[in-house]
Order: structure tokens, then C-alpha cells, then sequence
């Protein structure tokens, strides 16, 4: 074994990775179970989770843009939990480390744009603002939805990738 795979260091590493992926996964139940944010329009008031907001597009006659805010806001976070917790678990020695790197840095990408949904919120927050006509104001499942993603964040940022090499998988060297 090498001695990046060794370090104490390396270990308290995937310990800390480990550790902000378990709480992304709790935080991800709240972001999806309590409302996102409640529109107040003509006094008539709709709160609404992120599937909610799915399902309203869809009977909107949207199907295109259900199917972004679906896969951006439910299937993304959820896969880059399992993902990230499947890189986790088979490290060290993963037998196909290269695939793991393609798959940790496609996560690692998809990161920055995993505060949409949050910038939205704050945005229609900001916007709308036309006193008893129309408002939208954020509620709890915004900030539990921004806390998992930022923690999914912190997680692959403290996760070692060195850690998934070994000597006899070619160069050895961190990609």
C-alpha cells in the first residue's frame, strides 16, 4: 500500500467525507418532505414541496420543464449521495479507480450547479413582492434542500481521490 493510503491524515479525510455525506442524506428528507416556498397570490396561499411543484408543472402541460426541475431537484442530489457513498465505501483500493475519478469529478461538476433550486427561491423571493397581488415567500425545505447540497459539496471537497490508487493500477499518480 502507499503511503497516501496509509496517512492518518488521509483517513480522518474520508472520515470527514463520510461523516458531511451522512448529514446531506438526512438533510435531503426535510428539503423534499416540507415545503419549499408558499405563493401568496390574490390572497389565495399554495405551499408547496419540490414534488409538488413537479406535479403542478405537469398538469400545467409543462412535461419538459417537470422533467428538468424532477431530475435537477429530486434524481440529482439523490444520485450524487449514492455515488459519492458507492466511491466512499470502495476506497481504498477500488478496483476501477479511473471510473471512480470520472465519476467523483462528474459530482464535483455537477456541484456548482446544484444551487439553482435555491437561487430560484430567492430570487421569485426577492421579485415578488407586489403586496396583496403576489408574493412568494421561502420556507424550511429551501434551507434544508441548500444545507444537503452545500454538504454533498463539502463532502467531495474533503474526500481524498488519492486514496483511490493503488501501485499496481497503473501510474499511481493522483489524476
Amino acid at each position: 500500500m502507499t503511503a497516501a493510503i496509509e496517512s492518518p491524515k488521509a483517513d480522518r479525510r474520508r472520515s470527514l467525507a463520510w461523516a458531511l455525506l451522512v448529514a446531506a442524506a438526512v438533510w435531503l428528507v426535510p428539503a423534499n418532505l416540507l415545503p419549499i416556498m408558499t405563493l401568496d397570490t390574490l390572497g389565495r396561499e399554495q405551499a408547496g414541496t419540490i414534488a409538488d411543484g413537479v406535479l403542478r408543472l405537469l398538469r400545467s402541460g409543462m412535461p419538459g420543464l417537470a422533467l428538468v426541475v424532477f431530475t435537477a431537484s429530486l434524481l440529482i442530489p439523490i444520485l450524487k449521495i449514492l455515488v459519492l457513498a458507492v466511491i466512499y465505501w470502495r476506497t481504498p483500493a477500488h478496483p476501477r479507480p479511473r471510473g471512480a475519478i470520472r465519476a467523483y469529478r462528474l459530482v464535483y461538476w455537477i456541484g456548482r450547479w446544484s444551487m439553482l433550486d435555491v437561487f430560484v427561491v430567492a430570487l421569485l423571493a426577492g421579485l415578488m413582492r407586489f403586496g396583496v397581488l403576489a408574493r412568494a415567500v421561502p420556507e424550511p425545505g429551501i434551507t434544508a434542500f441548500a444545507l444537503a447540497v452545500v454538504l454533498t459539496m463539502l463532502s467531495a471537497h474533503a474526500f481524498v481521490t488519492s486514496q483511490l490508487w493503488e501501485p499496481d493500477h497503473g501510474s499511481g499518480a493522483n489524476p
